[in-house]
């Protein structure tokens, strides 16, 4: 099945030792690899994306046989090689196959709506998913040739900057391999992640409460803006406020984000995970409360 792959293949610093073995997998970045360390499951999700936390586990056997000094050697020099694909090249990469699926998606919903019918909810998220799956396996095998990669080289690099195997993150790598995940769960597909180890519901509790008031805090800064801009005369257009009202917000929720640790789908995934807890039902009714008194 080309929409799963196996979460047990090796780690990016051993990846030299494994050179020659046969792949148990085709990789196509952002179908089934867009979420990296667990499986997607590609199906129709019905008023939003259902994100569920999967652990990966790793074991390492002891070995028999004492090891020469010589090929202790060896691996210290293999357990160190760098990913031949460097991160700017990952991020120009990955930004070109988020604008291009970003633009095709936008095509394909303004046709529907010129259409004037009304589709059901279930039909339209499965056709969105089904079309971006097919849609960027084909422009991916462009956009390779373009930038001259391998599949698993890119691969590789991806994992590496990461944070795979204890390689340190590569902030801007992480950030654009994300917007292409995001863009998948936006029009309804779903990503099996990993949430880290210390997101109790409780420190989810403080998260959620955190975020909501950034929110608030975002719109208010917006509202602000657009007074400001109203008085002084000037005139945007609606697509222009809506990007506005986007980035405004993007730039508050990615403090609280950031502060913790996570970013827009560990928090999506952690809402799915934390969501019928009693706790975590308490802090919501409570946010809202907070939110219908402050409006008053």
């Amino acid at each position: 099945n080309s929409f799963f792959w196996k979460k047990n293949r090796p780690q990016p610093r051993a990846r030299a030792r494994d050179r020659g073995r046969p792949r148990s997998s085709t990789w196509p970045p952002g179908v089934e690899w867009l979420e990296k360390g667990g499986r997607m499951r590609a199906g129709l999700i019905v008023g939003g994306a259902t994100l569920a936390g999967a652990a990966v586990a790793c074991s390492l056997a002891m070995r028999r046989q004492k090891r020469s000094v010589l090929e202790e050697v060896e691996d210290a020099e293999e357990v160190e090689e760098l990913p031949e694909v460097p991160p700017e090249k990952v991020v120009a990469i990955f930004g070109k196959l988020c604008s291009a699926m970003n633009a095709n998606i936008s095509q394909v919903m303004r046709r529907i709506n010129a259409q004037g019918g009304q589709v059901p909810q279930a039909m339209l998220a499965q056709y969105l998913v089904e079309h971006f799956e097919t849609q960027l396996q084909e422009l991916q095998a462009v956009v390779f040739r373009e930038f001259e990669v391998a599949e698993e080289d890119l691969e590789y690099a991806v994992d590496y900057y990461e944070g795979s195997g204890g390689a340190p993150r590569d902030a801007a790598v992480v950030d654009a391999v994300n917007q292409l995940r995001q863009l998948y769960v936006h029009v309804g597909g779903s990503l099996d992640l990993e949430l880290p180890a210390d997101l109790t519901v409780e420190k989810m509790c403080v998260v959620f409460e955190e975020y909501m008031a950034a929110v608030v805090e975002a719109q208010t800064a917006f509202t602000q803006q657009l007074q400001t801009l109203k008085a002084k005369g000037g005139t945007v257009s609606p697509a222009q406020l809506s990007e506005a009202r986007q980035a405004k917000m993007q730039e508050k929720i990615s403090v609280v984000l950031n502060k913790h640790n996570l970013n827009n789908l560990l928090f999506q995934a952690a809402i799915e995970k934390f969501n019928d807890h009693p706790a975590f039902q308490a802090k919501i009714a409570a946010v809202k409360a907070s939110e219908s008194a402050g409006k008053r």
